[in-house]
């Protein structure tokens, strides 16, 4: 609900103001767009829109046809990354060349100086991670220092929390808007949609105060509920924003929902065994989704972008949405469980990944090991805030300047 009340405050200005592409909602629209006086909507008769069907189509079937007479040579083209891997050589991660005819659609509607930041730093980041990991560099205390892969989640995750806090001052004249006219309905028109902006404001700080209640009954201090609702502000602010600007929802954030970054720059010498252990859990998909795979936040937006002017404030659409999540996680939750009790649960079906991951961590929760306050750490964290600013501020002073901060993110 707290995703739902944040995109009403947030889609103005997201929509009319930074003008963001919203690609998701790009497809269902064209399907639903229709010609006066036709049945059909007006992409069924583009001859390029059926081509491209049947190309894809065409593969798809035919390995399916591969299943029932398996002498027919499976054609490989859409199959998982790992079969398109490109070695580097020893110490650098490798290339995977995937074909995905569904992102290429997405990629067409994102803006090119995105899509050139995401290709440009992520041979960057391949040849930075293979430099670290050939010369053994290391930053950290000793005994808790980082590897190339956490160097590099923290420095992406200090760009993530940079453009996130960004944004938010970005759009602070449109908020500071939306709570005088939720305070104030006679200052103007309210046009928050498809609720009033007082129920949004109101919404959302009781959705928090629920939200991080539950956390403290499941055993989390104060403080570390405050920050682990920060770190998951800034990793579904993240998600559901730059998704409107890319359309990519598969791309997992830095950091996830700050579980790792709370080990690596605060330490586990100053958290409760409680508290270290739901945080475990909560960072996993078993509570609030899998952060890299969340896609019901960024959706919300997308949604109100989609129904455009026959987004009115009506019951049947603001209701609509939340019951939809509600209705999909009781299902999926209740088809686990259930599945748990016919196949049994210890067979990976309700506790394999969360229950694995927090066997992992017993050490740092009983306290036979602790990682403290790193100094070292937190200066990579803010060298990858401060490079999101300066390629902010250089895309602010000039408009040729190819590189977005969303990429290091």
């Amino acid at each position: 609900m707290s995703g739902f009340f944040g995109s009403v405050l947030f889609f103005k200005q997201w929509h009319e103001k930074e003008r963001l592409v919203f690609p998701m909602s790009q497809f269902p629209a064209a399907l639903l767009d229709e010609t006066p006086g036709e049945r059909l909507p007006a992409v069924f008769k583009d001859r390029l829109f059926w081509m491209g069907f049947a190309l894809v189509a065409g593969i798809i079937g035919w390995n399916i046809l591969g299943y029932f007479a398996i002498s027919l040579p499976r054609i490989t083209v859409f199959d998982e990354y790992r079969t398109k891997t490109v070695n580097l050589g020893l110490y650098y991660p490798s290339i995977y060349l995937r074909v995905q005819p569904l992102i290429m659609g997405l990629a067409y509607l994102c803006p090119l100086d995105v899509l050139f930041s995401f290709w440009f730093y992520n041979l960057l980041n391949i040849y930075k991670i293979g430099v670290i990991n050939r010369t053994g560099f290391s930053v950290g205390i000793e005994g808790q220092t980082a590897t190339a892969g956490e160097i590099s989640m923290l420095e992406s995750h200090g760009a993530l929390a940079f453009l996130v806090l960004w944004s938010v001052w970005v759009a602070r004249r449109h908020l500071k808007e939306t709570f005088q006219k939720a305070v104030s309905p006679t200052r103007g028109a309210d046009d928050g949609a498809p609720v009033t902006y007082r129920t949004a404001w109101l919404g959302l700080v009781l959705s928090a105060v629920g939200m991080g209640g539950w956390l403290m009954s499941v055993g989390l201090s104060f403080w570390t509920t405050v920050l682990q609702m920060l770190l998951m502000f800034i990793c579904y602010f993240g998600i559901s924003k730059y998704a409107a600007t890319t359309g990519f929802t598969f791309l997992p954030p830095a950091g996830g929902k700050g579980f790792r970054i709370v080990m690596s720059l605060i330490g586990t010498g100053n958290l409760r065994s409680s508290s270290m252990a739901m945080m475990t859990i909560v960072n996993r998909n078993m509570f609030l989704g899998e952060a890299s795979r969340t896609t019901a936040l960024p959706s919300v937006p997308h949604i109100f972008r989609m129904l455009g002017q026959h987004l009115k404030r009506h019951p049947l659409i603001w209701f609509s949405i939340p019951l939809a999540y509600v209705v999909g996680y009781y299902g999926a939750a209740g088809i686990k469980v259930y599945r748990c009790y016919i196949e049994g649960g210890l067979n990976g079906h309700l506790v394999s990944w969360p229950m694995d991951h927090l066997i992992r961590e017993i050490p740092y929760i009983e306290g036979s090991k602790v990682t403290l306050f790193d100094p070292q750490k937190w200066g990579v964290w803010i060298f990858g805030a401060a490079a999101a600013g300066g390629l902010t501020y250089l895309r602010s002073r000039f408009a040729w300047w190819p590189f977005h901060p969303v990429a290091i993110a």
